[in-house]
């Protein structure tokens, strides 16, 4: 007689799934994406942060989403997934998603070292900003003209 083996506890029932972890699936995230489609149509009303380029009727500027990570913003890296709608600024669509030297197309990290500029402090200052006189149920004219100011003074202190 052929000997058998039986884990402690019993075989599970047909069709049940075991608890071995799935290893190709990603975990999932501890919270989901951030969005906020108000903040995304704000940000489009303002002028590039990296040329200066005015929105203009035919074509808003585009808000770019900042994807590499900070420990001094809190800001961690989401490999693969785009980042909450706060770590968002401005930018012609061209300098976005456009050519060879778009944002995303050659490390982002050392495109915005090249510009000049800090884009996770201003977007940090655009959010608080934004959210803070949208609370205060502030026109959206002075939302915008409060924001500009921020990415024009972002401009200057990096000389362009």
């Amino acid at each position: 007689m052929a000997l058998r083996y039986v884990p402690d506890g019993g075989w599970p029932p047909i069709g049940q799934r075991t608890a071995r972890p799935d290893k190709s699936r990603k975990p999932p995230r501890e919270r989901g994406r951030q969005e906020d489609a108000a903040h995304l149509d704000l940000i489009r009303d303002l002028p590039c942060l990296a040329t200066g380029a005015l929105p203009t009727i035919a074509r808003r500027n585009d808000a770019a989403h900042i994807r590499y990570s900070s420990a001094l913003y809190g800001k961690a890296s989401s490999t693969g997934a785009k980042p909450d709608d706060r770590w968002t600024v401005p930018l012609a669509p061209g300098v976005h998603q456009g050519g060879k030297d778009a944002q995303h197309s050659n490390g982002e990290e050392f495109w915005w070292e090249q510009i000049g500029i800090n884009p996770l402090r201003v977007a940090d200052q655009l959010y608080a900003v934004s959210t803070a006189l949208r609370l205060g149920r502030s026109p959206r004219e002075d939302i915008v003209r409060a924001m500009t100011g921020i990415v024009l003074k972002a401009r200057q202190e990096a000389g362009l």
